[in-house]
């Protein structure tokens, strides 16, 4: 069949969505196995996932050092020694650590699994933080940190979230360098003993995979002597700080600028119509906030909106940055969209294109079986229902202009609104 160049591709509008099954095994304790089979290669991923994020830690960056050094070695094995077995196997794993959590991935052929889980789980149960690790991190944390405090987009970006949380939020905990000196062996391992070894939350699986594979992830597991968490903990209180809040920088030559306030969680009925809101306004290239601003004024080089949902709060905000001269005009033109978008309903074509790319790009952040788990990630995080995702689409499809305007007078207002800027006078 030859391929006739000159004609495009028929188009087809997304009506559906189909997300894959999974299974949940129970482990031992409460502790659960979420197992998600996809894929065509060989190749499986597991991440086991901790109650150790920020909201957790005593200390200010205790949580992000712990979880940082969680492959720097064991009593019998260096991190060299981890590092060069796994390496063997063409296999790695990796920590990450933020606001709600913690979580340990990796990342394997199936058939080097029994090889390489061993390794794995060691490394996460029996960390011992050398000292010579701990010093070389510390000094590799403040170097960057004393770069980062030179950029006026980090520092309005700690003062928004102080502002908009409250200075003594998990969500607004920032190192200072005082913070990382501080920091001792003791300090990594009583957050590791509570929060790691005592705060396993649940194990997800995924890619292509054997039974006799996840037979022996649920025995090691089990073995491994995790247990689960018992103590959910409260939600710190928010106290937002609204109106402006400006940080002198002398050398600045560009403002950054961040516009904000507290906004809904996932687990909210509007929460997905505010997405799509959120999309129009500053969400991609072809967003309102660009077109103004980028485009037609050529004010600044990049400007978008982003709705962040947490597990405790969720934020919703504006950011760029601006050159000192054209800030104002700049900020001027931000409250023209967040005015007109609250006025005036979105033209149809608009919507429709906002809508298909939408789409397209959701379908896209579908692909391959990681990425399905991620998004399997998100349902058990927020205990969402397993029709969630084939129900964006329905949601995304039947939204007009007037369920927008109505969600934009909702969500917004000006009112109670944190202003941050960063720059010079």
């Amino acid at each position: 069949m030859s391929l006739t160049r000159t004609i495009r591709p028929e188009f087809h509008q997304v009506d559906r969505l189909y997300f894959p099954d999974y299974h949940i095994i129970d482990i031992s304790f409460g502790l659960k196995l979420y197992s998600l089979e996809a894929g065509t290669l060989p190749v499986c991923r597991l991440e086991l996932v901790f109650d150790a994020g920020l909201a957790k830690q005593v200390k200010i960056a205790q949580a992000s050092f712990t979880s940082s050094m969680l492959s720097e070695g064991t009593q019998n094995k260096t991190a060299l020694a981890l590092a060069e077995s796994l390496d063997f196997y063409g296999s790695y794993f990796q920590t990450r650590s933020n606001a709600d959590d913690c979580v340990a991935t990796l990342y394997c052929l199936d058939k080097h699994l029994k090889n390489c889980l061993p390794l794995f789980l060691e490394a996460l149960t029996d960390s011992i933080f050398p000292q010579k690790e701990l010093d070389i991190q510390k000094k590799n944390a403040i170097q960057k940190l004393v770069v980062n405090e030179k950029k006026n987009s980090y520092l309005c970006r700690k003062l928004y979230y102080k502002n908009i949380y409250g200075e003594g939020h998990p969500y607004a905990s920032f190192s200072e360098k005082r913070d990382i000196e501080s920091l001792s062996r003791e300090d990594l391992s009583s957050f590791y003993s509570k929060n790691i070894l005592g705060g396993l939350k649940y194990a997800l699986l995924s890619g292509k995979f054997s039974k006799a594979s996840q037979t022996l992830i649920l025995e090691q597991i089990k073995q491994a002597g995790f247990t689960s968490v018992t103590n959910p903990g409260v939600s710190m209180p928010i106290t937002t700080k609204s109106g402006q809040h400006f940080f002198e920088k002398k050398d600045s030559v560009q403002s950054a600028i961040r516009i904000g306030k507290v906004s809904i969680s996932r687990n909210h009925g509007d929460f997905r119509k505010l997405q799509f809101l959120n999309l129009i306004f500053g969400g991609y290239f072809g967003s309102r906030l660009m077109k103004n601003i980028r485009e037609d004024k050529g004010l600044t080089y990049g400007i978008y909106s982003v709705l962040e949902p947490l597990k405790d709060a969720s934020n919703w905000y504006i950011d760029s940055e601006i050159n000192n001269k054209n800030r104002e005009q700049g900020i001027t033109e931000i409250y023209k969209e967040l005015d007109n978008i609250r006025r005036v309903e979105i033209p149809e074509e608009e919507l429709n294109t906002a809508r298909n790319y939408y789409l397209g790009s959701f379908l896209r952040g579908l692909d391959g079986p990681f990425s399905l788990a991620d998004r399997l990630k998100i349902m058990i995080d927020y205990k969402l229902p397993n029709n969630y995702y084939p129900e964006f689409v329905a949601t995304l499809n039947n939204t007009t202009s007037q369920d927008l305007l109505e969600t934009a007078n909702k969500y917004f207002d000006p009112n109670n609104i944190v202003e941050v800027i960063i720059g010079k006078k």
